[in-house]
C-alpha cells in the first residue's frame, strides 16, 4: 500500500493508518485482541510502537479489511444484537452506571470493523443499522440522552434482524 511509513506510532497513528477510531484501537490493545503487538514503550501520553514493530501488523489488518466482503454470520448478527441490548439495558438504568456502560460500549464497538466490512446483504444492512449509534456518538455524558434515544430506536427495530439471523441458523435439534 502507498501509506506513509512512520518511525513511531501511538494509538492515534495506528487508528489513522487503519481508518478506525482511537477508542477501538485502545480497546484492542487493552483486551490484547486482534493480534496487536505489545508496545515498544510507554510514555505519559500512552503506548508507543516502533514502525518496524507495528507496520507488519497494520499491513495484515489492512489486507484482511481489503479482502472481498464476507456476509455476516447469523451468530455474529445475534452477538451484535445481544451487545446492543446490553447497552440499551444500561442506558435505561437510573442512575446510569457510566463505567459499566463504557465497558459495554467498548465490547459492542469491537464488532464494528467486521460489521462495517461485511457484505451488503439484508442481514449486513440490518446489523449495520442496529449498530449505527455506535459510529456517531462517543461516551460523553453530555450526549447521553440523545444517545439513549438513538440506541433505543434501533433496538426497537431488532425483530427483522433476529428473523433474518434465525432463518440463516442451522435447525436446532428440538429433541431432548
Amino acid at each position: 500500500m502507498g501509506a506513509e511509513r512512520k518511525a513511531f506510532y501511538g494509538i492515534a497513528e495506528i487508528a489513522d493508518a487503519l481508518g478506525l477510531n482511537r477508542q477501538l484501537v485502545t480497546a484492542w490493545r487493552r483486551r490484547r485482541s486482534h493480534g496487536i503487538p505489545e508496545p515498544d514503550g510507554e510514555l505519559s501520553s500512552g503506548p508507543i510502537w516502533r514502525g518496524t514493530t507495528i507496520e507488519p501488523w497494520i499491513d495484515v489488518v489492512r489486507s484482511q479489511r481489503d479482502s472481498p466482503a464476507e456476509p455476516i454470520s447469523p451468530e455474529l448478527a445475534l452477538k451484535a444484537g445481544r451487545r446492543m441490548l446490553r447497552v440499551a439495558a444500561l442506558l435505561l438504568e437510573e442512575p446510569i452506571r457510566l463505567k459499566l456502560l463504557s465497558q459495554s460500549l467498548a465490547e459492542a464497538r469491537e464488532l464494528l470493523p467486521v460489521v462495517e466490512d461485511a457484505a451488503d446483504d439484508s442481514l449486513g444492512r440490518a446489523v449495520r443499522q442496529l449498530m449505527s449509534p455506535l459510529r456517531t456518538t462517543g461516551d460523553d455524558p453530555g450526549n447521553l440522552h440523545r444517545f439513549r434515544r438513538k440506541v433505543l430506536a434501533e433496538v426497537a427495530q431488532l425483530e427483522p434482524l433476529v428473523d433474518l439471523a434465525a432463518e440463516s441458523l442451522p435447525e436446532a435439534d428440538s429433541a431432548g
